[in-house]
This record gives structure tokens, sequence and C-alpha cells, in this order.
């Protein structure tokens, strides 16, 4: 990526899928627990649940309006609570799957970056991910940064091979 910018944002039909289940979530436990009068230990359950899916929307609704930018030098989310990171200060990544299911092969990945004092977290809702895996691999053996095991096997399953040999830009 030599004097290009990308620009990129979470993919919109997951993320209003995600609004649905949560103000499904929100009716089916906060419903009960304020208009039918349960009993004072069914109305603690459902209340806490409904915080549950309360945080998931909020979450949701700040994927929503994350932007993202990359540079050769730099990566910018651009949220309620912005963060920006120099690729040549980056000190860790790791690189997570997270299954929906057990033993499936279903579910999404979650890429966190850290430089000493920022600390970035995109997931593979994020148009581009890969683009921006490749980029942190490059990174990655430009920085000399060791991996755990999980990561390494995680940016293998996109395709990055994390070798001095390899081009991971490719």
């Amino acid at each position: 990526m030599t004097d290009q910018t990308l620009h990129t944002a979470y993919e919109r039909r997951p993320l209003l899928a995600d609004f649905a289940r949560s103000a499904a979530g929100l009716l089916f436990t906060l419903g009960p627990a304020l208009f039918l009068n349960p009993i004072p230990a069914l109305f603690w359950i459902f209340l806490a649940a409904g915080m549950l899916f309360l945080a998931f929307g909020v979450k949701t609704a700040q994927k929503w309006v994350t932007k993202v930018s990359m540079t050769a030098d730099t990566l910018t989310v651009s949220t309620p609570f912005s963060a920006s990171l120099a690729w040549k200060d980056l000190q860790t990544v790791k690189l997570r799957f997270y299954a929906t299911r057990r033993k499936s092969r279903k579910g999404w990945m979650q890429l966190t970056l850290k430089d000493g004092r920022t600390r970035i977290v995109l997931d593979s809702a994020l148009q581009d991910f890969d683009t921006v895996a490749k980029y942190a691999a490059r990174w990655i053996l430009e920085n000399g940064i060791e991996l755990d095991i999980p990561s390494r096997e995680n940016f293998l399953a996109l395709g990055i091979r994390l070798d001095r040999n390899t081009d991971t830009e490719g």
C-alpha cells in the first residue's frame, strides 16, 4: 500500500440483523419485566437479560458509525471513541476466531492491534477485513512480533502465511 488510503466500514446488512436481534431481545425481556409485574426474582432475571440485549444494541450502533482508514503509515478507527496507531509502533497482534456453534466453521474473526498505548479491535464483518489483516501481517514480520499459536493458525485460515519468504500483501 503506497500513497493510497483505504477507507472502509462495517457491512450494513449484518448490522441490521443485529439491530433486529437486539430489539427482539429487549422486547421479550424488558417487556415482561416492566408490564407483566412478575415475581421479584423473575423481574431481576428479565432486567439482567434486557441489559445484555441493550449492551449488544449499543455495540451494534457503535459499529454502524465506525469508519476505518488505513494508509502505509497508520490505521485509524473513527467512532465516538476514535483511535489511531502507527504501523511501525505495532507491538501486539492477536487474531481470534469465534464459532457460533461448537465444532463449527461458521463464526467471525476478531483482530486486536496494540502499540503500547492504543488498542484497536476490528472484526471480520468489516469490509476489507482481509486487506487490513494482510497489512497487519506485513508489520508483524517487519516489527518482529511474536504471535501465539491460535493467531498464527487464524492468519493461515485467511490464506496469510507469516514467514519472511512470503508476500503477505498478496
